[in-house]
């Protein structure tokens, strides 16, 4: 995989991976945290879910994934 560099890349590589399970995929937030991007996704249309997905910035790996029912701590 190649190394992930700008925000759009990133939120790009988390929406693609979120969209093999998830339908409806919105884009709240992403930040990049020591070596690794962090996005946060709304998934839900009508009660609140959302999705955290780690990203190595290096490898530009999924590192892991979070799914919460209710407010995005």
């Amino acid at each position: 995989m190649t190394p992930v560099q700008t925000v759009e890349q990133a939120t790009q590589a988390a929406v693609d991976f979120i969209r093999k399970y998830y339908s409806f995929v919105y884009p709240i937030a992403a930040r990049k945290e020591n070596s690794r991007w962090i996005v946060d996704l709304d998934v839900s249309y009508f009660r609140p879910s959302y999705v955290r997905v780690r990203i190595l910035a290096e490898a530009g790996s999924l590192e892991d994934f979070n799914v919460t029912l209710g407010p995005l701590l």
